[in-house]
């Protein structure tokens, strides 16, 4: 009898080990990061997250085991409650926003601000449909407190908080339940950012608005700008707000890096202080600066106090603050105003900067974070900080 228990234990054990070497790995086309929290689309537009859900923006209500301080979280990837298949996803700062294939706007997760769009500041860890109809959408970002998308006709719509005239409307203050028309341009893309919001055309200029205290806006000198304002230089191919600090990103046409905005954690990328902006003064630059760094480069991201890009080649490299290790070298603690190599030599197709985190994707596919941790935001399936590329553990 106890031989017979031991072998049904080993074959049991067996059948287990032989599941997970057949099982499918876990593959995503995109990704993005937010405050503490990441998501990816699968090739089946299926959308999955991780990280913190202390305020519904993994978009699963079933996730409540607590993490760090208290709050929900899952370590590894959850799939998002809906059967809507997704073309793009945006994670915030505790809230989540997507283009469905369709191109209709859904948001979930934080609301306080109406930055869900759905006429309520009611939260929701479901997706709820953004309130629009008739329009389909071509890109959506969501940022701190507000939100913004760019129809497939080129007419961009923000909602949320309105502070500093980031919505784009012509006032400040306040703030919008639904989506709100930008005054004055047709784009081709968005990026919603702390108290500002940057915008490209389809010829490759940049626009910006709102707060303007540490340069943000990027049109020197700092005046609030609650309309877009024309960010000077040469056409862009991306722009990049960050979501959680007042500074923009962006790669021209010729490939290079520029950054513009505050530069307290030298996350510009500049070797020296440029200018001195805000009480108490800070390091900043109120007009687009060259990173030092050899491109070409094909694609920028900034959250909070890093930047990360990817090179024409897929390397990655990041700069800025690395108290958590979010800079990937291997160390933590060692600020960098020059970009530097992430570990590992691996070949990405996509990056995503997060608060104290970044994450990437290889080209084929595969997942990788690294930085802080403590809410499980790398993925990894534990909450360790990791320094260095990290795969995000199978669902």
């Amino acid at each position: 009898m106890i031989l017979g228990l031991v072998l049904a234990l080993l074959g049991a054990s067996l059948a287990v080990a032989r599941a997970a070497a057949q099982a499918p790995p876990f593959v995503l086309d995109s990704i993005t990061a937010g405050a503490d929290h990441a998501c990816g689309l699968t090739p089946q537009h299926a959308a999955w997250c991780w990280g913190s859900n202390a305020d519904g923006e993994l978009g699963n209500p079933a996730v409540t085991e607590p993490c760090a301080g208290g709050d929900a979280c899952s370590a590894k990837p959850v799939k998002v409650a809906t059967s809507v298949p997704f073309a793009s996803i945006s994670a915030g700062h505790g809230f989540t926003c997507a283009l469905s294939t369709s191109g209709v706007p859904y948001c979930w997760g934080s609301n306080g601000y109406g930055q869900l769009g759905i006429g309520s500041q009611t939260s929701s860890s479901r997706p709820a449909k953004v309130g629009i109809e008739g329009v389909a959408f071509q890109s959506i970002s969501a940022g701190d407190t507000h939100a913004c998308a760019v129809t497939t006709g080129g007419v961009a719509y923000c909602w949320g908080s309105n502070a500093g005239g980031k919505l784009g409307t012509g006032g400040t203050g306040g703030g919008h339940t639904v989506p709100v028309a930008v005054t004055g341009h047709l784009f081709r893309s968005i990026s919603a950012g702390y108290f500002h919001t940057c915008a490209m055309t389809r010829e490759g200029a940049v626009y910006c608005w709102g707060r303007n205290e540490q340069g943000e806006v990027g049109n020197a000198p700092r005046a609030q700008s609650s309309l877009p304002a024309r960010v000077p230089g040469a056409a862009f191919r991306l722009v990049h707000s960050a979501a959680q600090f007042d500074y923009t990103c962006g790669v021209d046409a010729n490939g290079a890096l520029l950054c513009w905005g505050a530069d307290c954690f030298a996350q510009l990328g500049a070797d020296s202080l440029l200018e001195q902006c805000g009480t108490p003064p800070m390091p900043c630059s109120t007009k687009p600066a060259a990173v030092h760094a050899t491109g070409p480069f094909r694609t920028v991201s900034d959250e909070f106090s890093h930047t990360c890009a990817l090179s024409a080649d897929g390397a990655a490299s990041c700069w800025g603050d690395n108290n958590a290790g979010q800079l990937g070298n291997g160390n933590s603690g060692d600020r960098s105003a020059v970009p530097v190599p992430v570990a590992g030599a691996q070949v990405f197709r996509a990056l995503a900067v997060g608060k104290e985190f970044t994450c990437a994707i290889t080209e084929q596919g595969a997942p990788l974070c690294w930085g802080l941790n403590s809410k499980g935001q790398l993925g990894s399936g534990d909450v360790a900080v990791h320094a260095t590329p990290t795969p995000v553990a199978q669902p």
